[in-house]
């Protein structure tokens, strides 16, 4: 196990010898990262390519890492720590200038067959919202802790930087499919994210995570979105909580098609949610840069046959043109 937290002196200095042009602040965190990250989405451990990239990304400056407890059923949590693992024990990289951030939420996979044992065994996970034929999510506290746990030990850190719920909107989408009111649904949807920010808090008190936050596709949604996710009343529930909250950062979907989270004003005040993150010094990732989804389908921005100068509009027109991958 690699112990420790990512640090302000040692992440400014590393992204700042490797990509000096390509370093940002990580809003309130004190963290500097590299403008791109590494996501986990698509790896896993046992695939030499999968490793090498990662081992690539690092030694060519990129210390921002994002994964997820469901992301290859926990696979690129393993992964990622036993890259880390070798190349720290080996003194070829310090564990201070990487910053590692997780999320927690879903149940597939092992997390199910888990959850099912625990519900046999007559003490279930509570809170828990299906979602879809083997998938269902939750954010209770002892599901945070217990997802924290087994994160920390495939990642063999004994902290993780940043901890954030994983796409909290499918408690919304599943009380509006069920016809529920949208102020019942808010309300009972508020309770749990203070919750779940609750037990967050006291995960920093712990010393397992240096700050938290909440990973949603919905949050540049229109504010009467039944899934919409207000960044606003999410900032309240935190300062309730504590005023030195350790809320720090949010992720969203922003690319050349989606681009609500700069023009659409969901915000009370009338600003756009990255505005709003941006007046609350919070950290932005971006997931989707290079993935677009045009109504229900999913298109693979790179691979578009675009060229140099093209219009706004013509490259509207070009998505729209690819054979779309159906998201199902």
């Amino acid at each position: 196990m690699v112990s420790g937290l990512a640090s302000n002196k040692h992440t400014s200095d590393f992204v700042s010898k490797n990509l000096p042009n390509a370093a940002v602040a990580l809003g309130a965190t004190g963290l500097t990262v590299s403008q791109a990250g590494f996501g986990g989405y698509r790896i896993q451990a046992g695939i030499a390519h999968h490793a090498d990239a990662l081992e690539y990304a690092l030694r060519s400056g990129i210390n921002l890492i994002d994964t997820s407890t469901n992301y290859g059923d926990g696979a690129s949590e393993t992964l990622i720590g036993e890259v880390l693992g070798r190349l720290i024990g080996d003194g070829q990289l310090d564990r201070r200038a990487v910053v590692v951030i997780s999320k927690v939420g879903y149940l597939q996979g092992q997390n199910l067959t888990l959850a099912k044992e625990r519900e046999q065994a007559g003490r279930p996970f509570k809170d828990v919202v299906p979602y879809g034929k083997g998938i269902s999510h939750c954010i209770h506290p002892d599901f945070i802790e217990d997802q924290l746990t087994r994160s920390l030990a495939r990642l063999r850190l004994t902290q993780l930087d940043g901890y954030l719920l994983h796409n909290t909107e499918y408690f919304l989408d599943h009380a509006h499919k069920k016809g529920r009111s949208a102020a019942s649904a808010r309300r009972e949807f508020d309770e749990r994210i203070a919750a779940a920010f609750e037990q967050l808090e006291r995960e920093v008190r712990a010393e397992r995570i240096g700050f938290y936050g909440v990973s949603a596709n919905t949050f540049p949604a229109g504010a009467d979105d039944p899934e919409f996710t207000s960044l606003a009343q999410l900032w309240e529930i935190a300062a309730s909580i504590s005023a030195r909250h350790h809320f720090k950062v949010v992720q969203m979907p922003f690319n050349l098609v989606e681009r609500g989270a700069a023009t659409v004003p969901n915000q009370p005040g009338g600003e756009t949610v990255l505005a709003f993150a941006r007046y609350k010094d919070l950290g932005v990732l971006i997931n989707r840069p290079l993935n677009a989804f045009d109504g229900n389908h999913l298109v693979r921005l790179a691979d578009l046959p675009l060229v140099r100068g093209c219009s706004e509009n013509e490259i509207i027109a070009s998505v729209r043109a690819v054979s779309p991958v159906s998201y199902t």
